[in-house]
């Protein structure tokens, strides 16, 4: 049955994008089910040409799959929100950001720094307007926090006379894989992602090196990979089956949820007391937790499909991470959704 309302959704779903007033293009997403998360074949094989290590596919929380119903239909995003759909929300309001109003800026790329983490700091120079890196009107926004986020989706809403949000993780993984049951849309391979994605690949470490390497399964070869080596216009690489762009890479998207390692373990634990071990009932329509999990946690909300600095490893469909509400980055931005 799963597998039929799946593929009964992929033949529904409408592949004609729509426009709204600020030229956003939007994609109606029919409702139905699939599982979500990464199933017991989700694991990227130790023995990959690029890898000598396999990677704990719940590091992310993002285990046990379990069958999910998207009860409504909802209409997406088919691209990443790009700086020039910002912009005019900007010049409509005169709103400043997150990190623009407390001077601290976004977490910027310092590329000469040690491989890791500390090649990634607040500057506080480092904006929407100035990410540290060339960007056009066409390529996705980014420095922006969740909290930016839902400021944009409110004037949009105002705008419209609609109901804009931010998707919840349920939505988000249901439109990017479409249909499809593997690790990536093009296949379990993580060769495939390149096709659909700006990910971490052999630009990135040729223009600075140590970046890639150190996470693994990345084509490093000259010549491998996607060719970016930041952010790419969206749309620059093949759509989903559905027609969604970039669910695979060139910035992490922002969803609703509050995040929680052990969400998925708490929704399969509650549908299996609805049904069995065997066969839980389906969850309908699921929610992050309705509280953050302490203080020292703070407002932690999910964000998806990972960003021009991250490898195959960490772009999969059912992988995911998170970030506190307030902050900001140069490889995190979103996609809206437009309620039914």
């Amino acid at each position: 049955m799963l597998r039929f309302l799946v593929i009964l959704a992929t033949a529904l779903a409408a592949i004609a994008a729509e426009q709204n007033s600020v030229g956003m293009k939007l994609v109606r997403i029919q409702p139905g089910e699939y599982l979500r998360g990464a199933a017991q074949q989700d694991l990227i094989n130790q023995h990959h040409k690029y890898s000598a290590t396999a990677r704990n596919r719940n590091a992310a929380g993002v285990s046990p799959a379990h069958p999910v119903c998207i009860s409504k239909a909802f209409r997406i995003g088919a691209t990443e929100v790009t700086v020039g759909e910002f912009g005019q929300f900007v010049a409509a309001t005169g709103y400043e950001t997150t990190v623009e109003r407390n001077g601290l800026g976004a977490l910027a790329f310092f590329p000469d720094e040690k491989p890791g983490l500390r090649r990634f700091r607040p500057k506080p120079d480092c904006t929407w307007r100035n990410p540290g890196f060339k960007q056009t009107d066409s390529h996705p926004v980014v420095c922006v926090s969740w909290r930016d986020a839902q400021a944009f989706c409110q004037w949009l809403s105002e705008r419209e006379g609609s109901s804009y949000r931010l998707p919840t993780e349920g939505e988000w993984e249901y439109a990017a894989r479409a249909g499809t049951t593997t690790m990536y849309v093009g296949g379990n391979s993580p060769d495939s992602v390149y096709a659909y994605g700006n990910v971490a690949d052999a630009a990135l470490e040729a223009a600075h090196p140590g970046s890639v390497r150190r996470q693994r399964i990345a084509a490093l070869n000259p010549g491998d990979g996607d060719g970016m080596v930041f952010t790419a216009s969206v749309a620059n690489f093949k759509g989903n089956p559905w027609g969604l762009y970039d669910t695979h890479g060139n910035v992490w998207e922002w969803c609703s949820d509050l995040y929680s390692v052990d969400t998925y373990a708490n929704v399969r634990a509650a549908a299996v007391k609805r049904g069995t071990t065997i066969n839980p009932a389906i969850t309908i329509d699921p929610q992050g937790p309705t509280v953050a999990l302490d203080e020292k946690h703070g407002d932690w909300r999910v964000i998806r499909g990972g960003s021009w600095i991250n490898s195959p490893t960490t772009t999969r469909v059912s992988w995911k991470s998170f970030s506190e509400a307030e902050d900001a980055s140069c490889y995190t931005g979103f996609r809206v959704v437009l309620e039914d």
